[in-house]
């Protein structure tokens, strides 16, 4: 029996090549697309779901409401909070601390030098919290005293090779000597946390000389880990108003968020976040099998008067409605699992250009259980999708009208509205491309406020502020240097801030507002050309300028001064006078707006060093890397260009517009194919009536606006539907950030005419085949 379907099939597929091609290579398209979206969202939810108890690991992070009503959400919490918790709330297991190593550190070994900027400080209970595997070492005891070194698989064959590096000893910046106590296996490439190594927390008071006890620092992501049946949102209430117990501020709250939505949701405000596009893709995804399977229905419908009489031979020879229909869907079904087989060889030898373009280490694993049920879900979803309204159309042709030879015309209107959905598809995702690239493209060309063409900088070592004065010195002797300045911070991300801040004329009962603080050097403002609206900027020739503050317009605004330049701000335990007002610049990513600002100087804050170059770059930098070397021969030289880190700003925008603008340029074809085989089709039925109108005189002018009015009228129907579409989508999408352009008429009709090219293109060539075709042929044809 099986065999039988399997050779009526294979002979139907063989007498239709060319719909069967078209059918199984739009079904095959869609389930590719489908498939590589598939593997990219499956890789994003595997984020930090390695980890054994990952259901009860949260995040803490803190809600702070400003003067503007807006809440900023941060996960930086002070350090004295994770201990706290978990001393004082009993449905708290674990708890810790995590940082960052602030800055680059020099390691060092016997012989060898290292700098590594990738290390973490933590609490011992990291390691029962978090299932990085231990290699080497106790596990029950992974850092068992505070001298003690955690390195990964990586950095061990990197320092020590091959041998054992357990008990060996790391120096960190040569004064701080620590043992490596446990190697672990390196952190996996969907891990939230990325390490080379790990420090106890104590580092941070030791190295840095901070203030573990200080609540009013936020500076450090808090995890805990919670006790079996906790119930969430009693627990959220309970450390809702912990914080205020110990903080100046009262404008802080805290919440909870599961460690591994870490990833994937953001908690500051933009919706420019991984489940976003996770969702619009797996729409995306979506809406191109839907196209294919389109394609589908309407080729098979629009062929059906081909097998009317096969349906009425069955029928006459006793099988049922039922039985038709079953037969037509595991037809439909076979023919997607042919497509599937198809779209297996595409993804291999697509994945790896799409790895490239996403940036992720995406893997087919057919042994993938997830996996294998999803790709049975797709086959099984496009074999009933596909096929199910044409089995349904078949079955139900009645055996007497078709033996009579009247055929059935019911299907048209059904026709008409899938190529109107395909185009309304295709049309909106090609406005929505639009949008997105001219977006991004503002983004990046937009005026931000200072000069980020010719700008080099470099990363300074921790502790090295001491020896910037002569670094200077030296580099600004190069040719083609034009300015050396420095800074805890490049201008395009300002991350430091705090509201513990006062000034002439503030009112006692006012809320807080968030001030951005950045520590510069002289000749930051003219490095970057800043623009002075009111007063000047720092000078090295006014000694007294360590006492100053330079402000931006926001700030100026937020302090409603009227005489702004001479007034004194006091910023913690320091005043400063106001010497100047820079314009407004954006230091930060153009998703949000200007906050205010206040620059003040302090060399012991210097993380970054920052040069101005005429504009022939390598040679300046090969120079820079001599007078580097001379200084500080035991430290590799490394830098960074101030455009490229601009441009990684709207690093995962950008992928993300070039994979949504690829899936659109698939949805066309698959449309533009859709479109070839019906118009073919309906041509084909018109063989006889063409081959008359030749007959009596008609050009080939005549039968192109005959065909093309037929077709064009669809095309702009769906033209009509999806501008308002994608307006709206669009809208929405570009509210994410501060900075945006204004949808043009141009991206509307732009689309509006590439869709009537297509359907011209494609009508045209069929137009043609046909006013090639001898009249007495066509006659002839039916």
């Amino acid at each position: 029996m099986f065999k039988i379907f399997l050779n009526t099939v294979f002979r139907k597929l063989y007498l239709q090549k060319g719909y069967s091609l078209i059918n199984i290579l739009g079904l095959a398209t869609g389930i590719t697309c489908s498939l590589l979206i598939l593997l990219w969202v499956e890789y994003e939810l595997s984020f930090d779901s390695f980890h054994q108890n990952k259901s009860q690991i949260y995040s803490v992070y803190e809600n702070q409401t400003y003067a503007d009503g807006e809440t900023f959400t941060v996960y930086a919490t002070p350090a004295p909070l994770a201990a706290n918790l978990k001393e004082n709330i009993d449905e708290i297991d674990k708890a810790t601390r995590i940082s960052r190593t602030w800055g680059k550190l020099m390691l060092s070994t016997e012989g060898s030098t290292f700098v590594e900027n990738s290390g973490l400080c933590v609490d011992p209970d990291f390691f029962k919290i978090f299932s990085f595997p231990v290699l080497l070492g106790n596990p029950n005891l992974v850092m068992p005293d505070e001298r003690s070194i955690v390195i990964t698989e990586k950095m061990s064959k990197r320092y020590f090779g091959e041998d054992n590096p357990l008990g060996k000893t790391i120096s960190i910046n040569t004064n701080l000597k620590y043992h490596v106590s446990a190697v672990l296996k390196d952190s996996p490439k969907n891990s939230s946390l990325y390490f080379d190594f790990l420090l106890p927390f104590n580092f941070i008071k030791e190295n840095w000389g901070f203030n573990l006890n200080n609540w009013d620092s936020h500076a450090f992501l808090t995890i805990i880990q919670i006790k079996n049946n906790t119930y969430i949102p009693s627990l959220e209430t309970k450390i809702k108003p912990y914080i205020k117990q110990n903080l100046k501020q009262s404008n802080t709250d805290l919440a909870l968020q599961k460690f591994s939505d870490y990833h994937l949701h953001s908690i500051n405000g933009n919706k420019l976040s991984p489940i976003l596009y996770i969702r619009i893709f797996t729409l995306v995804a979506f809406i191109i099998l839907l196209i294919a399977c389109f394609n589908y229905m309407n080729l098979s419908t629009a062929r059906s008067e081909r097998r009317a009489r096969e349906v009425a031979v069955r029928k006459v020879v006793g099988a049922h409605k039922r039985g038709l229909f079953a037969l037509f869907m595991a037809e439909s079904i076979f023919i997607s699992l042919l497509a599937f087989g198809l779209a297996i060889v595409l993804v291999e030898l697509l994945l790896p250009f799409f790895k490239e373009l996403t940036q992720r280490d995406l893997t087919l694993k057919l042994s993938n259980p997830t996996l294998l049920l999803s790709f049975a879900a797709i086959v099984l979803f496009t074999g009933f999708v596909s096929g199910s309204y044409p089995a349904l159309y078949l079955s139900s042709f009645k055996p007497i009208r078709i033996l009579k030879g009247k055929l059935y015309r019911d299907s048209h209107l059904f026709r008409k509205l899938m190529v109107i959905i395909q185009f309304i598809i295709s049309v909106a995702l090609i406005i929505c491309s639009s949008v997105i690239y001219r977006q991004l493209d503002f983004l990046q060309d937009k005026d931000v406020g200072y000069q980020k063409d010719n700008i080099i900088y470099i990363e300074m070592l921790d502790n090295f502020q001491k020896h910037y004065p002569k670094l200077k010195e030296n580099l600004i002797k190069i040719p083609g240097v034009l300015k050396v300045t420095a800074a805890n911070q490049m201008p395009i991300n300002f991350t430091n801030s705090t509201s513990d801040i006062s000034w002439k004329g503030k009112s006692k009962d006012a809320k807080d507002v968030l001030f951005q603080l950045s520590f510069v050097d002289y000749d930051f403002i003219e490095t970057f050309e800043m623009e002075v609206l009111q007063g000047r900027a720092f000078s090295s020739k006014q000694g007294a300028d360590s006492l100053k503050l330079v402000i931006n317009e926001a700030a100026a605004s937020v302090m409603n001064m009227k005489y702004t330049i001479g007034e004194k701000v006091k910023i913690w335990d320091y005043e400063g006078e106001v010497i100047g007002i820079v314009k407004n610049f954006n230091f930060n990513s153009l998703q949000v707006g200007v906050k205010p600002l206040l620059m003040l100087m302090s060399s012991d804050e210097f993380k970054y060093i920052a040069i101005k170059t005429s504009g022939d770059e390598q040679p300046i930098i090969n120079k820079i890397r001599e007078t580097w070397s001379k200084s500080f021969p035991k430290i590799p030289f490394s830098y960074r260009l101030l455009k490229d880190d601009f441009s990684y700003l709207y690093k995962a925008e950008s992928r993300m517009s070039l994979v949504f603008i690829s899936f659109t340029l698939i949805a066309i074809i698959i449309s533009a194919l859709g479109l070839f085989g019906l118009s073919s089709y309906i041509i084909e039925q018109k063989y006889k009536e063409m081959g008359i109108r030749k007959v009596f005189g008609a050009e080939f002018q005549n039968l192109l606006r005959s065909f093309l009015y037929r077709f064009l009228k669809w095309i702009l129907l769906a033209n009509l539907i999806a501008w308002p579409i994608a307006y709206f989508l669009m809208q929405w999408w570009l509210a994410g950030f501060a900075y945006r352009i204004h949808i043009s008429w141009m991206e509307f009709l732009g689309a509006g005419l590439l869709s009537i090219l297509i359907a011209f293109i494609t009508v045209f060539y069929q137009s043609y085949k046909i006013s090639t075709i001898a009249p007495i042929k066509a006659i002839r044809y039916e």
